[in-house]
């Protein structure tokens, strides 16, 4: 149990905060008291306490009193100096701590410099520092170009080891659970390459809108938003070989291995979709919702494979999985007769359950041989008595030891980004096919469907 260290969340009154990373707290607190203290730091002129019902209100959850008796408000504006040396003053009057501190940025882009920058200029932050480490929420920047400024800045006020990315969808157990499925079963082990498997689809839609968070997504769209970050890094832990153990650079490695691979499909240019009624009315976008594009991995593992990632808002159902489908096969029961059987299937459901799901054949009860398609499934969060693991749980819990495993290096990032602007490229010139809000397939005949 560790009660000396500091955290600070930047962007403390937004839905990030509150929604997500004050729960996963209060989860954590549960089991231990990991931080002596938790500064919120937002623009509002709040106090502690109508700071706290500001949570409870925007979380939907009640604030626990050990969690309660360490958080602390503090107004600050990004780019105000006096605010953060008024910090750095309240932060000397408190008893002598271990002296990590976790700097939690759940603000745009733009900011990250900014806030790095005065971070340091006040003290709080001391680059080379290992105990001093930030954490940016993504997208980290907007664009590749944006990235690599944000990156080269960063870089005069920190050291690399003290930059943890954050892509929640890395610390969902069942996102983590896949390298246990892939690596340690022989019967997935041995038929995981392009010989056995026709289709990967990686599949994340919602039926909420961009209503609540209209201003971000706007300028971020379905690519960057969910793509570039979120489904990139799925595919990379489906298609990376196998890496040489399971610590943090050997993974990092194989996924960037693999992504330098990954290339848009000749044959299925993508599909890019904006759901009716989006954005406030008397507002024209051409922002994306809606994408679909499938990719193929030139290397050795997966010939002939095509991997189709699929995101979107306003769909019929809020799903996220893996969908492996191996080729078709048949058995040929004597010298004239054949029976064809079903492709069999692989899913890791992510959500709304945790599991998996795979589809095999099976002879038909008789004396026949007739094949049909049956089902084992395996529920993940079924396993769990109360709280299921919560993603920022475990990304903090991994940030707080120095353990980088589970954020995305730089080197992932670029990669990520440029298949990002490649597919945006091969849909620029054509605007976003429009769907109903509800519908499970976008694009007219071309459209893949969830």
């Amino acid at each position: 149990m560790d009660m000396g260290s500091l955290l600070f969340i930047f962007g403390a009154t937004g839905d990030l905060a509150t929604k997500k990373i004050l729960p996963a707290l209060q989860q954590w607190y549960g089991e231990e008291m990991p931080f002596a203290r938790i500064w919120c730091l937002g623009r509002r002129s709040l106090d502690k306490q109508s700071y706290c019902r500001l949570v409870e209100e925007k979380g939907g959850f009640l604030l626990t009193d050990p969690l309660r008796a360490r958080i602390d408000y503090h107004r600050l504006e990004f780019d105000d100096p006096w605010a953060y040396a008024d910090l750095r003053d309240r932060c000397d009057t408190e008893p002598a701590v271990d002296g990590r501190r976790l700097f939690f940025l759940a603000v745009k882009p733009e900011a990250f410099v900014t806030v790095a920058t005065r971070l340091q200029q006040a003290g709080l932050f001391i680059g080379g520092e290992p105990n001093h480490r930030l954490l940016f929420e993504k997208p980290f920047g907007e664009s590749r170009t944006s990235a690599e400024e944000i990156q080269a800045r960063l870089m005069t006020l920190a050291v690399e080891e003290q930059v943890y990315r954050i892509d929640h969808y890395l610390g969902k157990d069942m996102i983590r659970n896949l390298l246990a499925i892939r690596f340690a079963n022989r019967i997935f082990a041995e038929s995981w390459h392009g010989r056995a498997i026709e289709t990967v689809e990686i599949t994340s839609i919602e039926t909420a809108g961009a209503e609540e968070r209209f201003e971000y997504y706007d300028r971020a769209g379905a690519i960057n938003d969910m793509v570039q970050s979120h489904l990139l890094q799925m595919l990379a832990l489906v298609a990376m070989a196998a890496p040489d153990n399971f610590e943090a650079e050997p993974i990092r490695r194989r996924k960037i291995d693999v992504l330098q691979h990954v290339g848009l499909d000749p044959d299925r240019p993508p599909v890019l979709g904006q759901y009716r009624g989006y954005g406030p009315e008397g507002i024209a976008s051409q922002t994306e919702t809606y994408v679909e594009a499938a990719f193929r991995v030139d290397t050795g593992q997966w010939p002939d494979t095509v991997f189709l990632l699929k995101t979107g808002k306003k769909m019929g159902e809020k799903r996220t999985e893996i969908r492996l489908r191996y080729r078709a096969s048949s058995m040929c029961l004597n010298c004239t007769e054949k029976v064809t059987a079903a492709a069999n299937e692989l899913v890791i459901e992510v959500y709304p359950q945790e599991g998996v799901l795979f589809r095999f054949n099976s002879k038909v009860p008789g004396y026949g041989y007739a094949l049909e398609p049956v089902l084992a499934h395996y529920c993940h969060s079924c396993r769990v008595d109360g709280y299921k693991p919560e993603a920022y749980v475990k990304l903090l819990k991994d940030a707080l030891a120095g353990d980088k495993t589970l954020f995305a290096s730089f080197a992932e990032l670029l990669v990520q980004w440029r298949i990002a602007d490649r597919i945006r490229g091969a849909a620029r010139g054509r605007g976003p096919v429009v769907y109903e809000p509800g519908t499970m397939i976008v694009g007219g005949e071309g459209g893949m469907g969830c």
